[in-house]
């Protein structure tokens, strides 16, 4: 008998292994996925600008699939909030209305009615256009940061050595 101390290094223990780890490494991408879709999701709430919660409440994230997520904002105005907009369009009356109403907005002039300050802004919108306020943009730009420390503290978790070789 040796006292030679053996480990033993075959293909069929690292084909064996590696079926194991399958399971848990589709398992934790969609984790990954998720985890990044509700962080994401959540960024972007945060620097949404907030005229009043209807943009911020439509960012939601969604499950296309298993190992497929998207982080949407579902305001029917979301894509001219995130990148502005040219000169020559023109908003709905009752959209500025609204809009004037959450931002409780009163004409400077007393004999100017609230009708008469709606197509003001709406002429002034169609010459010059809006800024883009991104929010979805810089939500991204986060994500980026993050997305490896999510990726590795999942991993870790999901792929203890310990828990394969059961």
């Amino acid at each position: 008998m040796s006292n030679d101390v053996v480990l033993e290094l075959n293909t069929r223990s690292l084909l064996n292994y590696l079926q194991k780890s399958l399971g848990l490494i589709d398992a934790s991408t969609a984790k990954i996925l998720r985890r990044a879709a509700i962080e994401g999701a959540r960024e972007a709430k945060r620097a949404a600008p907030k005229a009043d919660s209807t943009l911020t409440n439509s960012i939601q994230n969604k499950q296309v699939s298993l190992s497929h997520q998207q982080i949407v904002a579902g305001a029917h105005y979301a894509r001219y909030v995130e990148e502005g907009t040219k000169r020559g369009g023109w908003v709905p009356d009752k959209t500025l209305m609204d809009w004037i109403s959450v931002k409780n907005i009163t004409p400077r002039d007393s004999d100017m009615s609230l009708e008469e300050l709606v197509y003001l802004i709406q002429t002034k919108i169609f010459y010059n256009g809006t800024p883009a306020q991104p929010y979805m943009k810089p939500a991204a730009e986060q994500l980026r940061k993050v997305l490896p420390d999510i990726a590795v503290g999942i991993l870790k978790t999901q792929l203890d050595i310990g828990q394969v070789a059961k």
